[in-house]
């Protein structure tokens, strides 16, 4: 695994804010709205402290808010990715560790993860295929690695800052 994945280093509300502040340059991010996505299980926090009361999160834990946010820019509605954080948060290693394009999918409430050299089943991709189903659904396709591999820059911007700092 990567050194990202490894490291001890866990972050507090505000400092995810920044950090995904400096992913979407142009997206004005509020508090509340980390307590909204908690609450849907967006901004799950898997770091082992607490700062002000509250878990603090690992880099990992960023790719769903980040992926989240990036859709509803997008303009899919939330209704219809609700299932994005809980198929992300469960293979979020596999996503940071491969090399090649991880993508999700998704056809109405249907979302596929579909991971290289993995047999993955892209029932989004199906079920669009399927001429009798929903006509008015779109299909969407959305490129996990290029989002990650944005993360991994922020974060290695970050460590380098810290080391000139120090």
């Amino acid at each position: 695994m990567t050194t990202l994945l490894t490291n001890n280093k866990e972050y507090s509300t505000i400092e995810v804010r920044n950090f995904i502040q400096r992913l979407f340059p142009n997206r004005k991010l509020v508090l509340s709205q980390f307590t909204f996505f908690g609450h849907l299980g967006v901004a799950k926090a898997t770091g082992n402290t607490f700062r002000r009361g509250r878990r603090c999160y690992r880099l990992v834990d960023m790719l769903s808010i980040a992926c989240v946010i990036s859709l509803k820019e997008q303009g899919i509605a939330l209704k219809n990715i609700e299932a994005v954080p809980a198929l992300i948060q469960s293979n979020v290693e596999n996503i940071f560790v491969k090399k090649s394009s991880c993508k999700l999918n998704g056809y109405g409430n249907t979302i596929s993860l579909v991971i290289p050299d993995e047999l993955t089943h892209n029932l989004a991709l199906e079920q669009f295929l399927d001429k009798n189903l929903d006509k008015h659904a779109i299909f969407w396709s959305f490129d996990l690695s290029a989002l990650v591999n944005n993360i991994k820059a922020l974060a290695h911007e970050e460590i380098a800052d810290i080391q000139v700092a120090a």
